[in-house]
């Protein structure tokens, strides 16, 4: 049976060997200022940074007001990937220190994946909000770590063994 994170924005993800980064020490000890996504998960040689979301702006509605939303989220995500990555980052080579769960086990070699699952959205939404979250990504950030980005709908999330149905 997998270890399942129940009810992120009313999914629940599969997360063997995760870390509920907003549980930890080191999290616990930032203040204001520094934002995380739901957890990080190890899989697959990959280290996945998982966010969740219930909706999300269309991305081709052209009401000012909802690109005025949609952009204001798109950055809310680039922020918590971000700092969640730094953070996950600067306890791995002993800047901050914490207590990992006991069943965690740290990467060796991994590529990066920023995962974003909106549960109510349809799927063809997706690839426009992936496309403006690479592009709003810092250019040393896609330079240095390579990230992969992924935007899923619940579905697809669903049939990609990322959340229980």
């Amino acid at each position: 049976m997998p270890k399942i994170i129940p009810n992120q924005s009313g999914m629940d993800f599969i997360a063997d060997n995760s870390l509920h980064i907003e549980d930890i020490e080191a999290y616990k000890n930032m203040g204001d200022g520094v934002r995380s996504v739901e957890f990080i998960r190890i899989n697959n040689n990959r280290i996945l940074l998982v966010e969740a979301k219930t909706s999300f702006p269309n991305p081709n509605n052209p009401d000012e007001d909802n690109k005025a939303r949609f952009q204001c989220e798109i950055n809310e995500i680039c922020e918590k990937f971000i700092h969640s990555l730094n953070l996950f980052s600067s306890i791995e080579v002993g800047i901050l220190e914490t207590d990992y769960p006991a069943e965690f086990i740290k990467p060796k070699k991994v590529s990066l994946v920023f995962l974003l699952v909106i549960k109510n959205h349809e799927f063809e939404w997706c690839r426009p909000i992936k496309g403006k979250i690479e592009a709003e990504l810092p250019l040393y950030l896609k330079q240095i770590w390579k990230p992969a980005v992924y935007v899923l709908n619940r579905q697809k999330a669903v049939e990609q063994g990322f959340i229980v149905s």
